[in-house]
């Protein structure tokens, strides 16, 4: 069973959010599931329209994105491979969740990120090494 994670409740979405019910069995994009309906989510930071983020592609279609590149100081590459632009929006290349929309990420298509983690551990191992 893959692809469950992100098939449940949203982080930070309010409790009256819930992503449409996606099967195991239905979570390929290859697999006709013309019941699906999935709920349109994007977090109020985000519509609100901070810098940090891309507008409401859906709405303003004048913004230039370049997918699968470079786009400015944007990396719209992804490390899953090509994904598909449907109606003008990617596609989660991973397969269907229930829901649509960014949620809390500000670009559309691949948002990287990297969190470091500092830990006294490794503080600790790093003074053994050098003495």
């Amino acid at each position: 069973m893959s692809h469950v994670k992100c098939r449940g409740d949203y982080p930070g979405a309010p409790p009256t959010i819930k992503r449409f019910p996606v099967p195991d069995d239905k979570v390929s994009w290859d697999v006709p599931f013309p019941e699906y309906k999935p709920v349109d989510y994007t977090a109020p930071v985000v519509a609100a329209k901070p810098v940090w983020a891309d507008p409401d592609i859906r709405v303003d279609k004048s913004f230039p994105i370049k997918w699968h590149e470079i786009d400015g100081k944007v990396d719209r590459r992804s490390f899953e491979g090509k994904y598909e632009i449907v109606d003008g929006v990617p596609r989660n290349p991973r397969g269907r969740t229930g829901m649509i929309g960014r949620g809390l990420l500000g670009k559309w298509g691949p948002n990287h990120a990297a969190d470091p983690i500092v830990t006294r551990y490794l503080l600790i191992y790093f003074a053994l090494v050098l003495l």
